[in-house]
């Protein structure tokens, strides 16, 4: 079905002046929670498995920490609890926060290992919580970054 929808895409004529407003089929979205029930129909764990691969449950703590700290510009909305950078800030205060998570990384052990750890288990480690502190902040990513994976 897939490749019949880019094939379709591929050899389509040059449109003409009453084709160029018609409906195609994939380029229309119907958000899932209005055509799909609330239930999840697949493993939600096997999927994680799958897409993170390793240490899943370091990265479900370091998330924990994330969202634990005032910090990490903690919102809840409806229930759900969102985490996010304030980039309304000027660079000085934004440095400034980098500064100051990293501390709290850092007394709450996210960091053991990083410089003295050995073997595959210990960088697998490493890496999967650099990937969740990156998906939280791409600055606090690239400051870890450079000061330790390029040590």
């Amino acid at each position: 079905r897939r490749t019949e929808i880019l094939t379709n895409h591929l050899r389509h004529d040059p449109p003409t002046a009453t084709t160029i407003l018609q409906q195609n089929g994939c380029l229309c979205y119907s958000p899932p929670e209005l055509s799909e029930s609330n239930s999840v129909t697949f493993d939600v764990r096997e999927m994680r498995r799958l897409l993170d691969g390793h240490n899943l449950e370091e990265r479900d703590w370091l998330f924990g920490l994330i969202i634990q700290s005032g910090l990490f510009n903690r919102r809840e909305v409806d229930g759900r609890v969102f985490v996010s950078p304030d980039y309304n800030q000027s660079m000085e205060q934004q440095r400034e926060m980098t500064m100051k998570r990293i501390a709290y990384l850092l007394d709450r052990g996210v960091f053991r290992g990083w410089l003295t750890g050995d073997g595959p288990q210990e960088e697998l480690r490493k890496l999967a919580l650099h990937e969740v502190i990156g998906m939280y902040d791409h600055s606090l990513a690239v400051k870890l970054g450079v000061h330790i994976f390029l040590w």
